[in-house]
């Protein structure tokens, strides 16, 4: 029996059909479609599971990609997510390493979000961010957020 050169592992002969590797083959062919046709997750995901993804990204010491979750969640208007970003933002490298950067214009914007909905922790980082004595200049120098999708 001569073995086939593209499978030489499997005992298939050149004249045959592989019969144990054909269903894999059928599979792959209908699977692999499939799977790249799934909608990305900025389109089915709901804020509170963005918020819940940042919180395990967190939990792993991913900050970039908790970062990248926090703002998908606070931009869809989860208030947990608004308070931690703005949070996030202010403490910056001091909490979360190089890859996050303090942003006190981006942490004023998500305080700011969070308070107007009646959160006293937005209230009260609204209030420290109002308190810091170069916020004349961060307010002339700040532009609103793009959205993150």
């Amino acid at each position: 029996m001569k073995r086939s050169r593209i499978f030489p592992r499997i005992g298939c002969s050149l004249g045959q059909a592989c019969s144990r590797l054909a269903p894999w083959l059928v599979a792959a062919a209908v699977l692999v479609p499939a799977a790249s046709a799934a909608p990305p997750l900025s389109e089915i995901a709901t804020s509170e599971q963005f918020y819940q993804l940042a919180l395990e990204a967190r939990s792993e010491g991913n900050y970039g990609v908790m970062l990248m979750r926090l703002r998908q969640a606070a931009t869809r208007g989860e208030l947990e997510a608004q308070e931690m970003l703005a949070s996030v933002l202010l403490a910056g490298p001091a909490l979360y390493g190089a890859g996050v950067k303090a942003d006190p214009c981006e942490a004023m914007h998500w305080a700011h979000l969070a308070s107007e909905r009646g959160s006293a922790t937005g209230r009260h980082q609204w209030m420290v961010l109002n308190g810091l004595r170069d916020v004349p200049r961060i307010r002339k120098d700040c532009r609103p957020p793009p959205i993150y999708r």
